[in-house]
């Protein structure tokens, strides 16, 4: 699948969705969140919580609940505590987001976590996640990270995805997290950088191959 760079610097890919056919999907990383982002976050947000949860938020998010979210994550990425993947469509609609906390300890900056990765659900389950990690595998590399980590709540769709592409549990909490009067178990999971590229690249080899009409090349 080719990778090419768009006006903003973005990473441009043309990706076959099925049903919705070949959509134009941009990979960015924005350094700071303009008003309009901003607005398109907190819709993606609130639809990503209706159909699969997001630690730290209830099913429905509250405007003042957006608004912390908000100034918490400009703060941080001003601060260079984290880098924020964004991906969109080509007509501009917010699709996915993924959070990368860095660690700017000496020792351990050869490791970053994923956080409050989201997909809005019309778009799950294609190739856009293996874009994704391939990206994020390449913004990695540039920042010398060789280790990813992350954590999450147990046997929800987030977790499958993450055993799918190869991560595993080197720890678990059994009182991880408490909604809707339940206690659920949460697990820590990494994955070397290197591996996860490989392993991106393969499905997204994988995918083109079965697609592609025969004598032609990706």
């Amino acid at each position: 699948m080719n990778r090419t760079l768009n006006q903003a610097g973005e990473a441009s890919y043309q990706v076959p969705m099925g049903a919705l056919g070949t959509v134009e999907l941009c990979y960015g990383w924005p350094q700071q969140i303009d008003a309009a982002l901003e607005d398109r976050i907190i819709g993606l947000m609130r639809l990503t919580t209706a159909s699969a949860p997001i630690i730290g938020f209830a099913e429905e998010i509250s405007d003042a609940e957006a608004r912390q979210y908000l100034q918490d994550l400009r703060g941080n990425l001003a601060a260079g505590k984290i880098r924020l993947l964004s991906i969109h469509t080509g007509g501009g609609e917010l699709i996915g987001l993924c959070t990368l906390r860095r660690n700017l300890n000496p020792n351990n900056r050869h490791i970053t976590d994923l956080a409050k990765g989201m997909i809005h659900e019309d778009y799950r389950g294609g190739l856009v996640l293996p874009v994704a990690f391939q990206e994020i595998a390449l913004q990695c590399e540039q920042d010398g990270v060789e280790l990813l980590t992350l954590d999450v709540r147990d046997g929800t769709p987030a977790h499958h995805a993450w055993q799918r592409f190869g991560f595993q549990t080197y720890g678990t909490l059994p009182d991880y997290a408490r909604a809707q009067g339940k206690v659920h178990a949460g697990h820590f999971m990494m994955q070397k950088v290197s591996d996860l590229k490989a392993r991106a690249v393969q499905m997204l080899q994988a995918r083109v191959a079965r697609v592609q009409p025969e004598g032609q090349t990706a």
